[in-house]
């Protein structure tokens, strides 16, 4: 019987590695392509399996900086930004997938939405 990989089988380690220095070499192009066309920096996380986080957190932005960060990074790549509000919380929302490069992330801001008038 042929082996069927599902979401519970673990990835060998070779495979994580191998997906984290691809999506780094994304990462630095992300940076550079940022840093030239003016777009908010981010803070940038690498997850195991080689997702890209992108956040504009509240040590470094207003909670309209934020949104508009979010916002400005995902219409670089046209994707939608989702919103959501959870408890006193509005958690902004846009991943997107790079075909070519085989690459996952996604844009994110969380803002405590009890601080914003103060």
């Amino acid at each position: 019987m042929p082996q069927i990989d599902t979401p519970t089988d673990t990835v060998p380690a070779a495979t994580l590695y191998e997906w984290q220095r691809r999506a780094q070499r994304h990462l630095a192009d992300l940076i550079e392509h940022g840093a030239k066309n003016g777009l908010p920096p981010l803070g940038w996380s690498l997850a195991t399996n080689g997702n890209l986080i992108g956040a504009a957190d509240s040590l470094s932005y207003t909670p309209e900086q934020q949104r508009a960060a979010v916002k400005q990074w995902a219409d670089h790549v046209g994707v939608p930004v989702d919103t959501d509000h959870v408890n006193g919380r509005e958690e902004l929302y846009a991943g997107w997938k790079d075909d070519d490069r085989r690459t996952r992330g996604c844009f994110r801001a969380t803002i405590f939405v009890h601080r914003e008038g103060a």
